[in-house]
């Protein structure tokens, strides 16, 4: 080998060891960075001998890749529908603990018991109507804060939507230039990495799936196989609605035109933040509302009896929401307590009457009928049912509760293999750091003993 070419043999090895050292520090500086993929040189063999760094390869797993905004989106999902559940729960509480509906119907029943006992003394039967008058504020607060979750799911629907608009835009860009970098044998690794980030960014809001093509171009759709990106963004829109009542009727989230919420949706989304606000919103809070309403239908048709009756509401679509106690029964709206102990059965006012409260009591422990649509039990006494209403709110919160866990364990597992497979590993690069110093130290070496042989030759001219 000639002195020539031994020197430009050494002159590429040092060029390439400069090339990797600069790339292994790249590498180490996004260590931290969780959307970061590692980056390695491709280096050949030159026709003279000598080296060159042909391109960049970056670290890729497409499968745990996929699996990973699989979980996210899943997680995100579950996230959203028990941060809903929660606050519901917080706001009805536990049978046990004196204030939900379920406990204020007892405390009713052992109010009217003593008044019965004691007709004639008017403190019993303002008893009996302040128990009353605490269920029915329950009900109404349960039926206001249920109104209150609707709206904040719907208005995270709407964020949620406005993020994705914002997320497709980027992701745009991103996929432009990795399109025409890749085209042109250019470097696309960092906005590889900045890509996958903005399609993980999407999985908290939607679930979503990946068609890669030519030249590195991806195509992203709806977990529900609606087109998200395809050469350009499609449009995901959503008409919020600001104030929820009892029979509001939330708006459809639409991409592309195509519904993916709701149950005419023909390609739904099955995950993602988005679809768990909706499912609460649509789902899980109107049949928590129509278990309200038959608890307020059926009290007050319970104890209905002209002026002796103990309830009055406003009526469908919002039992619930309206009912209070009856003016006539209230003496704080003009009305009398006795006209809750005679009813319509002493029209003598006899203070020793006591049948009707006796009655009253019987007809809040017998077996009513119930809408089935509260996917409850059809028939039952109003106690076991404002129970099974607490129960059935306590069991989705407690599914959800582990359901988060599972999600969330998966995508920590998911995400960490990941790492492991495509992340930095800083003794990996620092090991690699010392092997290319090596090199470039033999180079540099080898460069300067050709340097003294040419300097030799020259002398002996």
């Amino acid at each position: 080998m000639s002195l020539d070419v031994a020197a430009n043999v050494a002159r590429q090895s040092l060029v390439a060891s400069q090339a990797q050292i600069a790339l292994s520090g790249r590498n180490i500086a996004a260590a931290s960075d969780p959307t970061r993929s590692r980056a390695s040189a491709l280096v050949t063999t030159t026709g003279d001998g000598g080296v060159r760094v042909a391109g960049i390869r970056r670290a890729e797993d497409n499968a745990l890749y996929t699996r990973m905004i699989t979980a996210t989106a899943a997680a995100a999902n579950r996230d959203a529908v028990l941060e809903h559940l929660t606050v519901l729960a917080d706001t009805v509480g536990d049978p046990q603990d004196g204030v939900s509906p379920a406990a204020l119907i007892g405390d009713l029943q052992t109010a009217l018991a003593d008044y019965a006992n004691a007709p004639d003394d008017p403190l019993f039967g303002q008893a009996a109507v302040e128990r009353a008058r605490d269920l029915a504020d329950a009900l109404n607060r349960a039926a206001n804060e249920l109104n209150l979750t609707r709206e904040r799911a719907d208005l995270e629907m709407s964020k949620g939507v406005d993020a994705v608009n914002d997320l497709l835009a980027d992701f745009a860009e991103a996929n432009r230039v990795v399109v025409t970098s890749t085209a042109s044998g250019e470097d696309a690794s960092v906005w590889l990495d900045r890509r996958d980030a903005i399609v993980a960014e999407i999985s908290e809001y939607l679930g979503v799936t990946t068609l890669q093509r030519e030249n590195g171009d991806l195509a992203l759709f709806t977990d529900g196989g609606i087109t998200l990106f395809d050469k350009v963004a499609r449009s995901v829109s959503f008409q919020r609605t600001p104030v929820f009542t009892a029979d509001t009727i939330g708006g459809t989230v639409f991409v592309d035109g195509l519904a993916i919420t709701g149950d005419d949706a023909p390609m739904p989304s099955v995950a993602g933040s988005i679809v768990g606000h909706a499912r609460v919103r649509d789902t899980i809070g109107p049949t928590y509302r129509l278990q309200l309403d038959e608890i307020a239908r059926a009290l007050t048709e319970i104890f209905d009896d002209g002026v002796g009756s103990l309830f009055v509401n406003g009526g469908p679509p919002d039992y619930a929401g309206t009912i209070a106690v009856a003016p006539d029964v209230d003496p704080f709206q003009g009305g009398s307590v006795e006209n809750l102990r005679d009813g319509t059965g002493n029209p003598s006012g006899y203070a020793a009457y006591s049948d009707r409260l006796m009655q009253l009591g019987i007809d809040l422990g017998t077996v009513v009928t119930f809408d089935p649509d509260a996917e409850l039990s059809a028939a039952g006494t109003l106690q076991d049912f404002a129970t099974g209403s607490v129960g059935w709110l306590e069991g989705l919160r407690a599914n959800a509760t582990t359901e988060v866990k599972t999600e969330r364990a998966i995508l920590a597992a998911t995400s960490d293999a990941l790492s492991r497979a495509t992340g930095v590993n800083m003794d990996d690069e620092y090991a690699l750091q010392l092997q290319i110093e090596q090199n470039f130290a033999a180079s540099a070496r080898l460069l300067g003993i050709i340097d003294e042989m040419f300097d030799t030759l020259l002398g002996m001219v």
